[in-house]
């Protein structure tokens, strides 16, 4: 080979690397940059959908005041959450019925509160619906959970959530992947579940593009016995585990009670 070819071609080689090492280096925070955008808009359009409910529950015949969050998904201010929010004994079964909701407040992200009461429970689901008590004159954000979309193992979710008091109600946003797509009893997706506790239940979840994708929720296993093979599961043995119930679950749980 010509010894001046010979150069040429190991000129153009190291050209070619050394494109590549720069396009590896701006190609990865462009991507992020484009995934903090679409979060950033889905953040904009629903956040205030998220809203916090202050509940008075009775236990064991003493009342304690407790603060939990919800989705408004009805122009009627109808907002979905987690039945074990307000009742961790509907997790065991049995002793679902010793929690009773005495007083609950909507309280919107205006500050604004709205009596309210709940619904419809859904134990095997961990579903719970409130509403107001009095029709509500004012435009309220609510996510329309008919235009859902079911995403696939590894896509990117954006879970909306709110801080408490102590955080002023500010809402927040965290960005995660479906880690994996539960099929049976019925299809639920499981993100990082610590991202998914830190978060809160009864908050929604949506794809990059805006589509809302679930709920936030509790998944409970009938089994209660924690057997050495399920501990070495790490979480995805415990008995109850943070997921994604579809919208499209929700919205046949409304049409069958009745309540759209």
């Amino acid at each position: 080979m010509n010894k001046n070819k010979g150069n040429k071609v190991c000129k153009h080689s190291l050209f070619v690397l050394c494109l590549l090492m720069v396009t590896s280096l701006w190609v990865g925070p462009v991507w992020a940059d484009e995934t903090a955008e679409l979060s950033q808009k889905v953040l904009e359009k629903w956040q205030d959908a998220v809203i916090t409910a202050r509940v008075i529950i009775e236990v064991y015949e003493s009342e304690r005041k407790i603060e939990i969050l919800a989705t408004v998904i009805d122009k009627s201010g109808l907002a979905v959450f987690s039945l074990s929010s307000i009742n961790p004994a509907s997790m065991y079964g049995a002793m679902a019925d010793e929690t009773k909701v005495k007083d609950v407040t909507m309280i919107l992200p205006d500050n604004e509160e709205i009596p309210a009461n709940v619904v419809l429970r859904d134990q095997d689901l961990d579903l719970a619906f409130i509403k107001p008590i009095d029709k509500v004159e004012k435009k309220l954000t609510a996510i329309d959970l008919g235009d859902n979309t079911e995403p696939e193992i590894l896509d990117r979710i954006v879970s909306l959530s709110r801080l408490g008091n102590t955080g002023g109600f500010a809402p927040v946003v965290s960005i995660s992947r479906v880690q994996a797509v539960i099929k049976k009893p019925r299809t639920m997706y499981m993100i990082d579940p610590m991202k998914a506790l830190l978060g809160g239940l009864g908050v929604p979840a949506f794809t990059l593009d805006g589509k809302i994708v679930g709920i936030a929720l509790m998944k409970t296993s009938k089994v209660q016995d924690m057997m050495g093979d399920e501990l070495s599961r790490g979480m995805g043995g415990l008995p109850t585990l943070p997921i994604i119930l579809p919208a499209q679950e929700i919205v046949d749980v409304i049409k069958r009670a009745g309540l759209d």
